[in-house]
């Protein structure tokens, strides 16, 4: 069998559509692929696509975005499925490892996985991941008490540079970027600034909570669910209390637009915010882990 790779064109959007719904059908909360989802993935994710291909038939596909940390990460990985499979995927993990700009390539999956084995096979160590956390909304909450110097308001019009600082700082990394907020508005109406909520000291904004509709599940899956993130708080105002209240504050939001439950996403290593998240009640639906390699080429 030869194998060609090659870069994705619009030609193959319906076979990766398809190579796509195959692969994932059975993941948590599957949203079926479409040629236009796919496309809008590709363009909000800033993915790089290949096509693994033999005598102009498409076989597989994968698909990476480039992290912060120079790391390289895999979202999509898919291949027809038959005894070649397992070496259509490889040699597509393989160009990536090849190609790849910084020292590791990564890679998420759900906890329990039968592929799992595939990629230990590959090089690659089981790591923690994410969990996937859900709460209903049937009311509001009680908001906890902050310092008295600590104001908790909506972002304003003209607080996006703030708001960017905010979160950048408090991850540690570039987490957002102007114009992130006018990206939202137009995939997530009625999404504005009022949907943000942060805490000011002294004409400064110290910490923020993103609330969202979460539109693709909304709309699929036939739910009306609210999302938060991304959410940070300056390393100086922790353990104050703030993003517990703005997490509260949120959900309230949430709750008065229609929506009846929130999901989130946090590191299964943030004991901290897991325990913040339990006490509003947040239960974990879903662990994603992290396979992870280092290159020894780089």
């Amino acid at each position: 069998m030869t194998i060609q790779i090659s870069g994705f064109a619009n030609k193959h959007l319906p076979i990766v559509a398809r190579l796509l719904n195959a692969e994932y059908r059975s993941s948590y909360e599957f949203i079926p692929f479409d040629e236009e989802r796919v496309l809008s993935q590709i363009q909000r994710r800033h993915l790089k696509t290949l096509v693994a291909e033999e005598n102009g038939k498409v076989l597989g596909l994968i698909a990476t975005h480039a992290e912060e940390n120079s790391e390289e990460d895999i979202h999509w990985l898919a291949a027809s499925e038959g005894h070649n499979q397992r070496a259509i995927e490889n040699t597509l993990v393989n160009e990536v490892e090849k190609n790849a700009k910084g020292d590791t390539v990564s890679t998420g999956i759900d906890e329990g996985s039968l592929r799992i084995k595939d990629w230990i096979d590959r090089g690659y160590t089981l790591q923690p991941g994410f969990q996937r956390m859900s709460a209903r909304l049937d009311g509001l909450k009680p908001i906890p008490k902050a310092a008295e110097d600590i104001k908790l308001r909506s972002l304003r019009t003209d607080e996006e540079e703030k708001l960017v600082a905010v979160v950048n700082n408090g991850f540690g990394w570039q987490r957002l970027e102007l114009g992130d907020l006018d990206a939202w508005k137009s995939e997530d109406p009625p999404f504005n600034e009022d949907w943000v909520q942060v805490a000011e000291f002294d004409e400064r904004i110290v910490s923020a909570v993103v609330a969202r509709p979460d539109t693709d599940y909304n709309k699929y899956l036939h739910v009306k669910r609210g999302h938060l993130g991304p959410a940070a708080t300056l390393p100086e105002f922790r353990n104050k209390h703030l993003a517990s209240a703005l997490t509260a504050r949120a959900m309230n939001f949430l709750f008065e637009k229609g929506m009846d439950s929130v999901r989130l996403g946090t590191s299964e290593q943030n004991v901290s915010s897991i325990a913040l998240l339990r006490s509003l009640g947040f239960q974990v639906n879903n662990v994603r882990k992290i396979m992870r390699k280092k290159l020894k080429n780089a």
